[in-house]
């Protein structure tokens, strides 16, 4: 994928008048083409990663060919497996294990939902407030103070972070062969010429 990028010169010198250019792959045109295929949101399905299922056994399993393990990194803008991927529940331990001196300490404290007397909801669940945080009101013939707060210790807040990264984004199979035809032409599109040194110098032609 990366020889389909169009190249540009960089300059890696300070001083202007000293340059020293170097022609690289344009990976920023990446992230431009993710934004215009996102806008199409018909042509995603949402699916759930296994434990230990790598981006080439969900290409395999939903396209019959590992190949396509980049769209599924591309659809979820994904550029590094390592930290973005979702962990198996046993690489998942260890890291926790090996980060935290006491994986079982509160990191924060968070909300339990709240309803009145008319089912309407006072505190909505799972947002972040100190430990002494209460709520009062009127539940139809009294007011009620509650104080809705559970801990959230560094282990369940790593669990509950990589499940959200299990929950991730693919083309529909039907669409996967347009995809991939439409990805590639466009990725050759372009022209980008570097006139400074740092990224932020990057002008589209």
């Amino acid at each position: 994928m990366l020889n389909r990028l169009p190249e540009f010169l960089y300059n890696f010198s300070p001083t202007p008048l000293d340059p020293d250019f170097l022609l690289v792959r344009n990976i920023w045109r990446r992230a431009e083409i993710l934004t215009e295929f996102k806008a199409q949101v018909t042509i995603f399905t949402e699916v759930t990663v296994g434990d230990g299922e790598r981006p080439e056994d969900i290409a395999t399993a939903f396209y019959n060919n590992p190949f396509y393990a980049f769209t599924v990194l591309v659809a979820n803008d994904i550029v590094d497996v390592y930290s973005q991927w979702p962990r198996s529940i046993t690489q998942l331990q260890e890291y926790i294990n090996q980060k935290y001196e006491n994986p079982q300490a509160t990191k924060h404290h968070i909300t339990t939902e709240v309803k009145d007397a008319k089912n309407n909801i006072i505190v909505e669940a799972g947002k972040v407030v100190a430990s002494n945080y209460q709520v009062s009101y009127y539940n139809g013939t009294t007011t009620v103070t509650a104080t809705p707060v559970v801990s959230v210790s560094y282990e369940q807040h790593e669990f509950e972070e990589n499940a959200k990264k299990s929950r991730i984004q693919l083309i529909k199979p039907s669409l996967i062969e347009d995809f991939v035809e439409q990805y590639f032409k466009l990725l050759s599109k372009g022209r980008l010429e570097l006139v400074g040194t740092a990224a932020s110098d990057i002008n589209m032609q």
